[in-house]
């Protein structure tokens, strides 16, 4: 397990978004990333968990549970057990709130390319989070609670950035109709034209996923990220967040991005087609050269909730503060609201009527 201590008192560093540094919560000295980078003859020894000696104690070493997927490692600060998936990269300690990061799980070909570092803190996120339930009429309440908003987490998600050249092909049949009469005949002229379009595209780093348990369309939804801040990768951006290496190879995601560079290269050709009353599209193939894909963790504020059986998603772009989620309506309320005015409208009228009595 990797630790940063602080140069000047030597108590634990994490990673602030407002300062891009590494801080320490007890002298307040702050340090950049690049300070505590790995001598480039320990990037090939990663493999090996550093911090644990060959003939430490077996309770000091991961184990694991045979056939399922967790792994229980040592926190190196309090000495609690710290049980976790083995894909896990980062992540703290639930006894002292350490961050740990787990470099053995980066090693060979888990080792990324770029980091991104965050820029949201957790307060803007839940600022934002707020906002949404504010704005939400007939908001259930658990959604607003304290332990609902405690389960937003920051965290790495591994993205492939695919890169590639495309040149693509279109053939397409137009049609224009013209109808006129000429006494009491009715004509109809129809014009009909083949179209053909080519067009060619260089593609820089087409971001997808490597989680099979995220959501696709959401990690669509949640960019861009700006690619004018991507880092070359170093662990100590990760210090203080939640971290997972993919699951999924370069190759299980590439097709997502082809389908996007497709997606980008017909809608282009389609608006060179030009103006027709009508247009289908007879043949359209696109082709692929000079293929690479790059490995790097990107920032995203995460919560999953559950109301009702069904589970709610929300999330924020770490860098950008782009957030998608949806909150449902407690339409229970609803009801007890329509009740409440009932009532109160009919205890106004009975008061209503004593007084006319009364008078």
């Amino acid at each position: 397990m990797k630790k940063y201590n602080c140069k000047t008192c030597g108590a634990e560093l994490y990673f602030d978004a407002v300062t891009q540094k590494l801080k320490c919560e007890y002298c307040g000295s702050a340090f950049d990333p690049s300070e505590y980078e790995d001598a480039p003859e320990l990037k090939a020894a990663k493999a090996v968990d550093e911090t644990i000696p060959e003939d430490a104690d077996e309770t000091d070493r991961a184990t694991d549970d045979s056939e399922g997927e967790l792994v229980v490692y040592k926190c190196a600060n309090c000495g609690a057990e710290i049980i976790t998936s083995k894909g896990t990269v980062a992540t703290t300690c639930v006894y002292c709130n350490r961050a740990v990061v787990l470099e053995g799980n980066l090693s060979g070909e888990f080792q990324p390319d770029y980091v991104i570092p965050f820029v949201k803190q957790r307060k803007d996120v839940e600022e934002s989070y707020a906002k949404l339930c504010k704005s939400t009429f007939l908001a259930p309440k658990l959604f607003k609670q304290e332990s609902t908003i405690k389960k937003i987490k920051g965290m790495y998600v591994p993205f492939w950035m695919h890169s590639m050249h495309a040149d693509a092909e279109l053939r397409a049949t137009g049609k224009n109709i013209k109808i006129w009469m000429a006494g009491d005949i009715e004509y109809t002229q129809v014009s009909t034209y083949q179209v053909d379009e080519t067009a060619v595209g260089d593609f820089e780093k087409i971001p997808a996923d490597g989680l099979a348990k995220m959501d696709d369309a959401m990690m669509d939804s949640i960019e861009p990220f700006d690619y004018n801040e991507l880092k070359p990768f170093n662990p100590a951006y990760l210090a203080g967040y939640y971290t997972e290496r993919f699951d999924e190879d370069a190759d299980k995601t590439l097709p997502r991005a082809r389908e996007r560079a497709k997606e980008a290269m017909h809608n282009r050709m389609v608006h060179e087609i030009g103006s027709y009353e009508s247009v289908t599209i007879d043949n359209e193939n696109v082709r692929f050269a000079g293929e690479k894909s790059e490995y790097g963790m990107l920032p995203v504020w995460m919560m999953y909730t559950e109301y009702k059986g069904k589970k709610y998603i929300f999330g924020m772009n770490g860098q950008t503060g782009k957030m998608i989620g949806t909150i449902p309506k407690d339409y229970g309320k609803a009801a007890l609201i329509t009740a409440g005015v009932f009532f109160g409208s009919q205890i106004l009228l009975m008061i209503f009527r004593l007084i006319g009595g009364l008078l």
